[in-house]
């Protein structure tokens, strides 16, 4: 190899390091997800979990209807008492589903929350930190409000779901019209029970997309008086 040749390999070799720089430092500047990031995470996990909420209630809806039909409307009973059973079945699923969105709901809120104090101890003003700060302490205890409603309504579910199963296998021993009759008080104990149950889910599905809205980053465009 020439000297020449030697010039332009090394020429070669230091504009390739250059050009490929940039390139490595914004790979690396991904790496670290800003706190909106974090924060719209948290808001969307907190948007399923109102899905869930939602169709955890209307599942709930769904068995009682079903049951009150074979109790109240016997007809042909084992069609209706299968109802009720798919019915039961389905709203077992979603009660599981909102308690694994629970669970990711409480893990995003940790990540943002992690990021949150990372990006606060980059702050070098002290009056800009103390904002921050601030904020932070609002967020968090709204957060652990919505949560802990969240895991409350979860564990009030989960009894009267544990009801209606034993129904089911009551029912299944004794599907008769005089095992209908005897057991017309627990029914009546179940619907009041769902009753109380639903007023709470509602509320809480209503919080969590508030909740989900106010941690966005995105910001809904609200139409004025004049329709405009």
């Amino acid at each position: 190899m020439t000297m020449c040749d030697q010039r332009k390999t090394g020429l070669g070799w230091r504009l390739f390091s250059v050009s490929i720089l940039p390139v490595a430092l914004l790979g690396l500047a991904g790496c670290a997800s800003a706190g909106y990031d974090k924060s719209n995470a948290a808001a969307y996990s907190m948007h399923a979990g109102a899905q869930e909420i939602q169709a955890e209630s209307q599942a709930l809806d769904q068995t009682l209807s079903s049951l009150k039909d074979l109790v109240d409307k016997p007809a042909n009973l084992k069609q209706q008492y299968q109802s009720f059973s798919s019915a039961l079945d389905h709203l077992i699923v979603c009660a599981q589903r909102a308690d694994d969105t629970g669970k990711r709901i409480q893990a995003k809120g940790a990540a943002y929350f992690q990021t949150w104090d990372r990006e606060l101890a980059g702050i070098n003003h002290e009056h800009i930190r103390d904002l921050s700060q601030t904020r932070r302490s609002e967020v968090t205890n709204h957060f652990a409000s919505v949560t802990l409603r969240y895991k409350e309504n979860l564990e009030v579910v989960q009894p009267l779901i544990s009801y209606l199963k034993d129904l089911r296998v009551a029912l299944s021993a004794d599907l008769t019209a005089a095992g209908l009759q005897s057991m017309k008080s627990v029914v009546a104990n179940a619907e009041q029970t769902t009753a109380k149950v639903q007023p709470a889910l509602t509320g809480l599905v209503a919080e969590l997309t508030d909740s989900s809205n106010n941690m966005s980053s995105t910001v809904a465009v609200r139409s004025t008086d004049d329709g405009s």
